[in-house]
């Protein structure tokens, strides 16, 4: 494979015009949002809805790409999607906000774009009655419709395996907290990055023993992460999330860690002798590691916290939060492929599929009376995605993140030409 036709390929992807770009402003309260739709292959498009400040539609546009890589790997074979709102997620008005979005959306939501929770929006929380107020039967309904052209009591029955499997509480399995009440879907993507890392190391030949991690992000996706890496035998050195930092040189183990989860408030690090606040946090870069498991905001990495990482021995990095790397502009690649030469990558469209594949599983009748049933399910896609990539990229270190994003536009189709399966792109910003 020669990486410089991979990235020449790359960029035209990224930078190829969506099929849709719808541009909203909520005039009582000054918040904007963008629904970005890349394509509708197979007759719908999927992806969650974010809020915060700062959201732009370059990020949209990004999110909905990587989405549509990402299905690529876990299924349906569907378009990729996105829902951005820029508008502080604390603000008392939020609820207000979220409701005039859903509105604003709903012809979409309701033929041909299926969303979900994402950063600051919550599943259950709050899409699910958003939707459910406005007539809809499901989230993702549009995706039901749309692409799996289902109609009268197969669209129930999606819509109840769907809403049953994600809400499986994990009480009594091994995949459990004790003293918590987490689901299925608080800890399903961030087992699926863990599952990653099993797989990428076991294929090298290292193992995960002993493996020294550093996480970015305590939500439910580092969190996660963090708990089931610890209980296959990995070392969390560090963990820092927006507000501060644990610092651990020698290394928590699972019991420490699951603590640390159980004890977590509003998705933050709880109390913890090591912990560290103000620019004191930062010093978590430079902690001797062999793992790197981003999973907070998008463009947290820039070449220099790489390279502050790599003389600290990171050799592998496992994406779980959307496009971790910063870049300049949608469509530059200048970060990812210095780190791709650099690094072991499993990028952001296999390293968090988990939840895109458990919708899929779920829609489509897969088994759901117990969590387990959903996690192998997730953990089968995940190896399968993982071997073959490793496969085409003859390696487990750098250019492993090449390959990843090679196979994955091969699956959708794209020809670099600009457009894709048809579609003609539509601004209506």
């Amino acid at each position: 494979m020669t990486d410089a036709r991979v990235w020449s390929r790359y960029r035209r992807y990224l930078s190829a015009t969506p099929h849709l770009v719808l541009e909203w402003n909520d005039a009582p309260t000054g918040a904007r949002g963008w629904l970005v739709l890349n394509s509708l292959r197979g007759g719908a498009a999927g992806g969650g809805t974010r809020m915060r400040a700062g959201v732009t539609r370059e990020e949209v546009t990004y999110l909905a790409k990587a989405m549509e890589l990402k299905f690529a790997f876990s299924g349906p074979a569907i378009g990729g999607g996105k829902s951005g709102i820029a508008f502080n997620p604390t603000d008392p008005r939020r609820s207000q906000v979220l409701r005039r979005w859903f509105k604003a959306i709903h012809p979409f939501l309701s033929t041909c774009y299926g969303t979900g929770g994402d950063v600051n929006v919550d599943e259950q929380r709050d899409v699910e009655p958003l939707c459910r107020e406005l007539g809809l039967a499901h989230p993702q309904q549009g995706v039901v419709v749309g692409h799996l052209q289902a109609r009268g009591a197969d669209v129930v029955r999606s819509f109840e395996s769907l809403r049953e499997g994600l809400a499986l509480p994990l009480e009594g399995s091994h995949l459990d907290v004790i003293g918590t009440e987490f689901r299925v879907s608080d800890m399903i993507t961030g087992f699926g990055v863990a599952r990653a890392a099993t797989g990428l190391l076991d294929a090298g030949g290292d193992g995960l023993e002993g493996v020294r991690v550093i996480v970015e992000g305590f939500g439910n996706v580092g969190a996660a992460a963090a708990l089931y890496l610890a209980r296959a035998g990995a070392r969390l050195v560090g963990i820092i999330d927006a507000e501060c930092a644990l610092v651990a040189p020698e290394g928590l183990g699972a019991d420490e860690v699951e603590d640390l989860v159980r004890r977590r408030s509003a998705r933050t690090l709880p109390d913890h002798p090591q912990r560290r606040t103000g620019e004191a946090r930062f010093e978590v870069y430079g902690v001797s590691a062999d793992l790197l498991v981003p999973a907070a905001i998008s463009g947290s990495l820039d070449r220099p916290r790489l390279e502050t990482m790599r003389g600290g021995g990171v050799r592998w990095i496992v994406c779980g939060a959307n496009q971790p790397f910063r870049e300049l502009r949608l469509g530059d690649t200048r970060t990812q492929e210095w780190a791709d030469g650099v690094f072991g990558i499993v990028p952001d469209v296999v390293g968090s599929l988990g939840m895109a594949r458990a919708f899929a599983h779920l829609m489509s009748g897969g088994a759901a009376a117990r969590p387990d049933d959903v996690f192998a399910a997730v953990g089968e896609v995940m190896d399968d995605a993982l071997a073959r990539v490793v496969e085409r990229a003859g390696t487990v270190g750098p250019g492993l993140l090449a390959a990843a994003v090679d196979l994955a536009m091969d699956r959708t189709g794209f020809d670099g030409s600009g457009s894709k399966n048809g579609h003609a792109g539509v601004d209506v910003a």
